[in-house]
């Protein structure tokens, strides 16, 4: 299945951050939340459209991830609660 059909079957998707290019298939999907977890610097054009969190974080074993859970399952409920979707990258 591809990133774009998971995206029309569930309200919440990972995938890609360059599916953020697919503008007209995330409106369709009805993406409103963007949830960004990397290190690399990125491009605010692509989340203008979108309710933004980035949480900086290498992808490494030993990253204390679980720190950032509270903020995050708080902002994919509000996005879900709200009738939106979250796309997580």
């Amino acid at each position: 299945m591809c990133v774009l059909e998971a995206l029309a079957l569930s309200p919440l998707t990972r995938a890609s951050i360059f599916t953020l290019k697919r503008k007209e298939a995330l409106k369709e999907a009805n993406i409103t939340h963007v949830l960004s977890i990397l290190t690399l610097p990125l491009d605010t054009v692509l989340f203008e459209d979108y309710k933004h969190l980035a949480i900086d974080i290498d992808d490494d074993e030993d990253a204390d991830i679980i720190q950032y859970f509270p903020a995050t399952n708080a902002f994919i409920r509000e996005g879900l609660d709200t009738g939106g979707g979250v796309l997580v990258h």
